[in-house]
């Protein structure tokens, strides 16, 4: 009998023990205001966009139309059907006048590699802050025999 409540109340240690183990990094974490906050990749991407040098800032009607576009998903293959890429999308749905879109297309380690792909990419601007992009999707061309957007351009 004693030997049976030993075991029980060690499991019940070894439970508490394990538990906190993952549960108080959590809690210190959480507590520590130096741990970035969430969303941070994403931030840290749309500021990288912001400053690249080759961005290309459209015209109102080349905006509407991008917008019009992103928004119907013609960025993306149809064979898939991402719902982060959907969520992304709907931003550009309900564009504000003072909205900027920039457009990027630029090719990522050109040359004769097969790893060679062009990015196509819209980065909305709202109130003077990057709120969020879209990259177009890219295909494995076997003729070409590198990955090649499904469409040039959405403006």
């Amino acid at each position: 009998m004693k030997t049976i409540v030993a075991l029980i109340i060690t499991a019940i240690v070894g439970v508490c023990v394990f538990s906190a183990c993952t549960v108080l990094p959590a809690i210190a974490g959480a507590l520590d205001p130096s741990t970035p906050s969430a969303g941070w990749p994403h931030r840290a991407h749309l500021a990288k966009l912001m400053k690249n040098p080759k961005k290309e800032l459209l015209t109102e009607d080349e905006k509407l139309r991008a917008g019009k576009n992103i928004c119907a998903l013609k960025h993306l293959d149809k064979d898939k059907n991402n719902q982060i890429f959907n969520e992304e999308a709907k931003a550009f749905c309900s564009l504000k006048k003072s909205d900027k879109i920039y457009f990027y297309d630029w090719c990522v380690e050109c040359g004769s590699s097969a790893y060679n792909t062009k990015n196509t990419s819209y980065l909305l601007v709202r109130d003077g802050k990057p709120f969020e992009s879209v990259q177009i999707e890219t295909k494995y061309s076997k003729d070409l025999r590198r990955a090649v957007p499904i469409v040039d351009r959405l403006h």
